[in-house]
């Protein structure tokens, strides 16, 4: 099949929806030889934080001198977004064959009674064997949703276990409280593994490490209290290690003997605590701390408080759950003082989208509102009355293009723009980027 025939396919399968299990992907694997036990993986499972983790430690296995996998979901520009290798996007071409051995190998499964695997499931199994046939040094999964029933949990035994910080999300499928959700991320989890996990809440922690204890697995959760902010801008955080000190002699330490700082480009509080996983993660991996402090300090994740534009500012944030919400006005608040903050804002109807109003319209200056473009779109007049019932200025918009003309008017030229809400709808947006950086998109 050709890359239209092979979207085609896909758009089919993924009226399957979401079915629980590991049957048929597992199957389907085997099938294909089980591609997934070929080369080093790294899984996360997790919130939020999962793909700014990874992208600190891609950059910096990359500065290594390591060949690397990335496996992401949700994307944000293009559909092949989630097939990365040494940050450039699988081909057309590239997708369509492996996908045409893999739909060949699905049908003679049905043939043999096994149900069709879901879009997701199928995707899976095309990055493995994707990562498989180019001899990859690592691969950097992340669960889709979940992590004991997630496809992308049939590794025999991962490299590392990995957990960014774990809050409320997705509960109608891993269950209403903390721990329910915590007890399927944990899944992941197998025997005599090295897990690492951001700093959790105690249940959640609770949970990582009991489900560790029971696998014989080594448990390291990072402590933010071990590390120093020395400096925080627009431009980024500078961070180290507290108290720590090295012989001059060293390549990471200064003329007098002191342990360089880590320099984090991407802003937010919590992106110092993505940093600061992803430096122990590599650590453990005994990459270099050169590799390390040049990885972290050139590290891009698209959506991720993203500066697209100057004067007025725009950034773009894919916060799309109540933690991710709260993190943004920590951010909002810390980096734009004495600012005036416009927001365009889409959010989806299965989200705590009152929650969001309650969090962060203290912040709005302004909020315009879309639909986004999703069967899961809320409409934005829903959005719109809840804003207003907290006393925010605001104003419908049809497209992309119309909320940011609406935005632009309102805003001047030290003021910020800020779109969030979803996932959904920031492609539009991230393309105002100089130079359309898209992080190695064409090949």
């Amino acid at each position: 099949m050709n890359y239209l025939e092979a979207q085609n396919y896909m758009e089919e399968k993924s009226r399957l929806g979401i079915v629980p299990g590991l049957t048929q992907v597992k199957e389907l694997l085997r099938r294909l030889g089980n591609p997934q036990n070929m080369c080093r993986t790294l899984h996360i499972a997790g919130t939020n934080g999962k793909g700014s983790i990874f992208a600190f430690v891609q950059e910096s296995l990359l500065a290594a001198g390591y060949h690397v996998g990335r496996y992401i979901s949700p994307t944000i520009l293009t559909y092949l977004e989630r097939y990365q290798m040494d940050r450039c996007y699988m081909s057309e071409e590239e997708f369509a064959a492996l996908l045409t051995e893999v739909a060949a190998v699905i049908e003679t499964m049905e043939t043999d009674g096994f149900a069709s695997p879901t879009a997701f499931e199928i995707e899976t199994a095309v990055a493995f064997l994707y990562f498989a046939r180019n001899h990859v040094d690592y691969v950097l999964l992340e669960c889709g949703m979940g992590g004991r029933e997630d496809a992308t949990n049939v590794l025999e035994k991962p490299e590392v276990c990995v957990f960014a910080p774990i809050s409320m999300d997705h509960m109608q499928f891993l269950g209403d409280t903390l721990t329910k959700i915590a007890t399927e991320k944990a899944g992941i989890i197998k025997p005599y593994t090295t897990v690492i996990s951001a700093p959790q809440v105690p249940e959640v922690s609770k949970v990582l490490r009991e489900t560790c204890e029971a696998q014989h697995a080594s448990y390291i959760e990072v402590t933010p209290s071990d590390w120093e902010v020395v400096q925080m801008s627009l431009d980024g955080t500078d961070l180290v290690e507290c108290g720590t000190r090295q012989d001059a002699d060293n390549p990471d330490s200064d003329a007098s003997g002191t342990k360089k700082p880590y320099h984090i480009p991407l802003l937010g509080e919590h992106q110092i605590i993505n940093a600061q996983t992803a430096i122990t993660i590599l650590r453990t991996l005994n990459i270099e701390e050169t590799a390390i402090h040049e990885g972290v300090a050139q590290t891009v994740w698209p959506g991720r408080m993203t500066k697209v534009a100057e004067h007025p500012y725009i950034y773009v944030d894919g916060a799309h759950n109540v933690a991710a919400w709260e993190y943004l006005r920590t951010s909002v608040e810390k980096y734009f003082t004495n600012r005036r903050v416009i927001y365009i804002i889409g959010v989806l109807k299965d989200k705590e989208y009152g929650k969001m109003v309650d969090i962060l319209a203290p912040t709005m200056a302004a909020a315009i509102v879309i639909t986004p473009d999703s069967p899961r779109g809320l409409p934005k007049e829903i959005l719109a009355a809840l804003l207003q019932e907290k006393n925010v200025p605001v104003q419908l918009a049809d497209t992309s293009t119309d909320a940011l003309q609406k935005a632009g008017k309102l805003a001047e030229d030290e003021d910020v723009i800020l779109v969030c809400g979803s996932l959904s709808f920031l492609a539009e947006y991230l393309q105002l980027k100089s130079g359309d950086e898209k992080n190695g998109a064409n090949r």
